[in-house]
């Protein structure tokens, strides 16, 4: 048996390759991303589902913060409370009288399914989010707040026959600026502090596919960060509320480097494996995103509207790992790069309801979904806030 190590340092990769007669198994990247002979099973989930999450917890506290921000803006607005909320409506309070402070909570759903990573199939996991906010309104055009959240990860990496949870704590300040009546911006910006766990399956001692061995564990954590920037140009026809809502977000995660517990190569003379030390690795991205919805003043208290979203990634990190492993006996192994696999283009819809319930009480719901080629997102948010 002869052992082949070779190390590049510029890219910060690691490669350890194990030659045998008859055959080859290839090693381990520094970072996790592959580990096995010729598939991409046990690539690591903090580089597969890294930059879906990071959007998605991202957009989530966007969209719970930009609901408060919508309903306490637009002074007049009673059946308001979704995060793009139209115009001011009869029957509210107005100007100088309108409570100056609010106290609001939100809390949401996200499920996030990715299917075909490699032939053990994709990834899932239902993202939880919680805000809770005060805000005051320095008059009529301007506004200010801050929010505290909290989200919880919990899904099942199939590629890799493991699991993922996050834990994240985090807070949001915002300011918001009315134009003109029918213009509005908003801006905003998040930390979350992330607390992560990961579990994968490892090769056995008799094959290289299946990922029955023992479990390799890890603990990351990382610092998320994001700032947005929202444009909402309003209108009100009759009974109809109608929004052209445009926006830019930046955001990144920043993992910090770890240990992987049995994470390294089976050492075939003593049937285990070893811990091995994994690199830092970001991940960022610039989002434009384009929301058109129409709502339906039904009456004082109630507003159904309905809402189609897209959205366009660039500027996206790329990660520093090959495309072709080439192993010692000259055996060429490809597998799924997340670089060719991300899309650009995320479309969605969704349909709400807002309701003013009185005494200053406000509420609403809203489901929706979002798509980009394998990748999907079925998510919801109840919210109540309370002017005072």
């Amino acid at each position: 048996m002869k052992v082949f190590n070779f190390r590049f340092a510029k890219l910060g990769i690691a490669m350890s390759w194990v030659a045998a007669v008859g055959g080859a198994q290839a090693g381990s990247y520094e970072g996790g991303y592959y580990d096995t002979g010729y598939t991409a099973a046990s690539q690591n989930s903090t580089v597969v589902t890294e930059g879906k999450v990071l959007i998605t917890a991202s957009e989530a506290q966007i969209g719970m913060v930009s609901s408060q921000i919508s309903h306490r803006l637009d002074a007049h607005t009673p059946a308001a409370g979704n995060s793009f909320s139209l115009l001011p409506q009869a029957g509210g309070n107005a100007g100088a009288t309108d409570q100056r402070g609010s106290i609001w909570a939100r809390a949401g759903i996200d499920h996030m399914k990715e299917d075909s990573i490699t032939r053990l199939g994709g990834w899932n996991a239902n993202l939880w989010s919680l805000a809770i906010g005060y805000d005051y309104k320095f008059n009529d055009k301007v506004l200010a707040g801050l929010a505290l959240t909290y989200s919880n990860l919990n899904g099942s990496t199939k590629f890799n026959n493991g699991s993922m949870r996050d834990n994240a704590y985090g807070l949001v300040p915002y300011v918001a600026f009315r134009v003109s009546p029918c213009f509005d911006v908003d801006v905003m910006a998040g930390y979350s502090r992330v607390n992560k766990k990961r579990d994968r399956g490892t090769p056995s001692s008799n094959t290289d596919n299946a990922l029955s061995g023992t479990k390799a564990t890890s603990s990351p954590k990382s610092d998320r960060y994001f700032a947005a920037l929202f444009g909402n140009l309003k209108q009100r026809v009759n009974h109809w509320n109608l929004l052209a809502r445009l926006g830019y977000m930046y955001a990144t995660d920043r993992q910090k480097s770890y240990t992987e517990t049995n994470g390294d190569l089976l050492n075939l003379n003593t049937g285990r494996r070893s811990n091995r030390s994994v690199a830092g690795l970001t991940n960022s991205v610039n989002r434009v995103s384009l929301r058109l919805q129409a709502g339906y003043q039904a009456s004082n208290t109630v507003e159904p509207y309905a809402f189609l979203t897209y959205a366009r990634d660039f500027g996206v990190t790329k990660m520093k790992v090959p495309d072709t492993v080439v192993t010692s006996i000259g055996t060429d192994s490809t597998y799924v790069s997340p670089n060719k696999r991300r899309s650009n283009n995320t479309f969605g819809g969704g349909l709400g309801l807002n309701a003013n319930t009185g005494g200053g009480w406000t509420s609403g719901i809203e489901a929706n979904y979002l798509k980009s080629k394998k990748f999907q997102n079925i998510g919801g948010m109840i919210r109540v806030s309370k002017k005072f």
